[in-house]
């Protein structure tokens, strides 16, 4: 029985129901497609005890222990991601610095593996940052200790799809919230209307 009146409601009221619908969905599709897309390339290095150390077995054994931690690796990952590298970066690519481009630096779970990732409005530009962070994060490393050797794993390459905004799931979210809207609007209207009706007739 809920559902039959609940049913008439929405056939009494289609037109609110219909107009709520399409001023959400439509403003849903506004937002999405005048956002600026967004682009994401990653970059991975590998932290490696150093081929010096081969030769002395006590000294690779502490090498080894020591990247069991944290500590090395997270440097490692600090270190691409810090102003003075970044700005070093869009030097390397004569370019001046922009604030629309991100760069964050992690530690893979339980590996010695720091990806950098990197996210901005152009796909060749994001990619050739990522490119430039990585050769003057292992500059910088290559000066600092010959115990560890940061190798390049895998380099940035060229992303094809924006990662921002996900316009499949903010159309299907528009559907699902007009329909709400129309659902929530109808059973209003129909509550305030047999609340007035009551008053009358009383």
């Amino acid at each position: 029985m809920e559902l039959k009146r609940a049913m008439m409601a929405l056939w009494k009221w289609w037109r609110l129901f219909s107009v709520a619908f399409l001023v959400v969905f439509i403003s849903t599709i506004v937002f999405t497609f005048t956002q600026t897309p967004i682009y994401e390339t990653n970059v991975r290095l590998i932290v490696s005890p150093s081929s010096v150390l081969m030769s002395d077995l006590n000294d690779l054994r502490s090498a080894v222990t020591a990247l069991s931690a944290p500590v090395v690796t997270n440097t490692y990952a600090e270190i691409s991601q810090s102003p003075s590298t970044v700005e070093k970066a869009w030097k390397q690519l004569d370019v001046k610095p922009q604030k629309t481009y991100l760069v964050i630096s992690t530690v893979l779970q339980e590996t010695t593996i720091v990806n950098i990732t990197v996210s901005g409005p152009d796909p060749k530009l994001t990619r050739d940052l990522a490119n430039a962070i990585t050769d003057q994060t292992m500059m910088y490393v290559e000066g600092l200790t010959t115990v560890y050797n940061l190798t390049l794993l895998d380099p940035a390459v060229t992303p094809e799809l924006p990662s921002k905004p996900a316009y499949l799931l903010n159309l299907v979210l528009g559907i699902i919230i007009g329909l709400m809207t129309g659902v929530i609007l109808t059973f209003m209207a129909e509550y305030l209307t047999a609340s007035a009706d009551n008053k009358e007739n009383e």
